[in-house]
């Protein structure tokens, strides 16, 4: 077995962070690594992820969705069509923080027999990949966090003006 980790602080709230997440649609708009995903955030449903690695090029997986949180936790589990030979299960958390905003954490376990003749060719590559999705994640939601806090202020400046 081999576990790949990477986690980033960003500064947008976690239902922010669990909308950009589960926007499988945008992807293609900010993801350097997963390209597309086809279906819904639902336990037991699978979906079609495309993503772009150096280790695989362009490759689509079917995976079948573990565990949807809203808006902690996403899980999906991907296998070859040979039970045994491969499997990796991608994990997102989002972690409050005492000081505001969230960590996002990102993750892969594989199993299989052949981790043992690619897990450092995984290492290599898996984790600058996951880190510029999860930098790319990070700006999307900060950028979209300002305009949000600056929309919500201004609302709230204009209940307490009608209020008088």
């Amino acid at each position: 077995m081999l576990e790949i980790r990477t986690h980033i602080d960003i500064a947008a709230s976690a239902s922010l962070v669990w909308g950009i997440l589960t926007d499988f649609g945008s992807y293609r708009r900010w993801n350097p690594l997963i390209r597309s995903i086809v279906g819904q955030a639902q336990v037991g449903n699978s979906i079609q992820v495309t993503q772009d690695v150096a280790i695989v090029g362009a490759a689509t997986l079917c995976s079948d969705l573990t565990l949807v949180r809203e808006p902690r936790e996403l899980r999906w589990l991907g296998r070859w069509a040979i039970p045994g030979i491969h499997s990796a299960e991608r994990r997102f958390g989002i972690e409050s923080l005492p000081r505001g905003g969230v960590r996002f954490h990102h993750s892969e376990r594989y199993r299989g027999i052949v981790i043992q003749f690619r897990q450092r060719r995984l290492q290599q590559v898996v984790e600058p990949a996951f880190s510029a999705m999860n930098l790319a994640l990070k700006r999307r939601a900060e950028r979209a966090e300002g305009p949000a806090l600056a929309t919500l202020a201004t609302r709230q400046y204009a209940d307490q003006d009608r209020r008088g």
